[in-house]
């Protein structure tokens, strides 16, 4: 009973120092896990991941991904396990955007291995700069440091953002790298398409993993860090300040060909594609060439490969993504949303909506894609490719299949 007196006469403090003592007993027995996981780790990595040569290992590191904590994570949980597998470690610490890019791009010798240690935005960067490329392309890795890093989810269970489980995560998505374990894997190309008179034809190409997305949701998504003092009702801000805009919906006219598992036609066509200076993405004339150490294929002539078919749609949301099909080989899917009608309701449902349960109204499956904007655009309408935003542009989507070796 005293104790009970003594808890009702000082129940701030008590209350206070069982808040203390659980936050205390949680960290400790988070720390105890991480440090338990990471020395059989360690362990697993000198005993069966211990390489005949030293390899050299170029980790692109994003300072500012996740809140500046990327780096942070990088060095206390991926670094030394690194150094304890016997890879010569470099570090590129981007500075600004397109770093990646012209780095990887310009150097004399790749290493072994690419490490991507960011966000979307940053693998798109590092698969940039390798397509340019002429000749043998490395392997990358892609560590799930970023706040969104889509590709890298596909293969690896991310269940947190910190503690026990994100360094699980981190080691899962090293250990097929560390073990040379890798597969084929393909990318998407964009190229803007310049029809102005007397300008260049064509402009220096982006590549990437995760897609493209154009419209309302998209909007809402890249605009609600604005709206940080909101705290977590940011996302609802967002939505508020576009639910009430003008042109909510794109209007674009469309030319797509049929997807096809790789001809004679279609192959000719990307070898003879050339990339031309200046403009939205960067300088520099070079021809493509796809990767020499990809799988052999036996080219066949598809007839449908070359049909081009247009027509026009509008919707509030485009999305174009890479898919493997039930032939397995690479496509397109471009899904067109037109069911979105904000307001309230629009509104509530926001967080429900954004998580990508939106049915499309209708969907294309091709090989390429390219769209053309009609009406008047707003001032502030961009697209997404990978995370990165870019002014809203004729564009020509298109899949290249194989195209670079991903751990995992």
């Amino acid at each position: 009973m005293n104790y009970l007196k003594v808890i009702r006469n000082n129940w701030k403090k008590c209350t206070f120092g069982a808040v203390a003592s659980a936050y205390g007993f949680h960290s400790l027995k988070t720390h105890i896990e991480i440090e338990n996981h990471m020395r059989a780790f360690a362990t697993d990595v000198q005993v069966n991941c211990q390489s005949d040569r030293l390899k050299k290992v170029l980790v692109v590191m994003n300072p500012v991904a996740n809140k500046k904590k990327s780096e942070k994570f990088f060095k206390n949980y991926c670094e030394p396990i690194l150094h304890l597998a016997g890879y010569s470690v470099e570090v590129l610490r981007t500075n600004q955007i397109g770093h990646a890019k012209s780095y990887i791009e310009e150097m004399a010798t790749l290493p072994d291995a690419i490490v991507v240690a960011g966000g979307d935005g940053t693998s798109s960067e590092v698969v940039t700069g390798l397509m340019r490329r002429r000749g043998n392309l490395c392997p990358i890795t892609i560590l799930p440091l970023g706040r969104t890093v889509q590709s890298a989810s596909k293969h690896f269970n991310i269940l947190g953002v910190k503690d026990f489980e994100y360094v699980k995560s981190l080691c899962q998505a090293l250990e097929p790298m560390l073990k040379d374990k890798c597969k084929y894997q393909s990318v998407i190309r964009f190229d803007v398409i310049n029809e102005e008179e007397g300008a260049d034809n064509h402009l220096k190409p982006i590549f990437g993993l995760n897609g493209f997305s154009w419209g309302l949701l998209e909007n809402i998504e890249s605009t609600k860090d604005k709206y940080w003092y909101f705290g977590p009702l940011r996302h609802y801000a967002s939505a508020v300040s576009r639910s009430f805009a003008d042109n909510l919906s794109l209007k674009t006219e469309y030319v797509y060909t049929p997807p096809c598992p790789g001809c004679v036609d279609c192959i000719s066509e990307q070898r003879e594609e050339t990339v031309a200076p200046s403009g939205l993405f960067t300088r520099n004339i070079f021809k493509y060439k796809k990767n020499s150490t990809g799988p052999a294929k036996v080219l066949v002539k598809n007839e449908n490969c070359s049909n081009r078919i247009q027509g026009s749609i509008e919707a509030n949301q485009i999305n174009i993504n890479c898919t493997q099909n039930e032939d397995n080989f690479s496509e397109l899917e471009s899904q067109f949303i037109s069911s979105l009608k904000p307001g309230w309701e629009f509104i509530k449902k926001i967080p429900e909506i954004t998580d990508s349960n939106v049915l499309p109204n209708f969907v294309l499956k091709s090989r390429t894609i390219q769209l053309y904007p009609t009406g008047e655009l707003a001032a502030d309408t961009f697209y997404s490719i990978d995370g990165e935003e870019y002014d809203a542009r004729p564009i020509k989507v298109s899949v290249i299949p194989n195209a670079i070796k991903v751990f995992c």
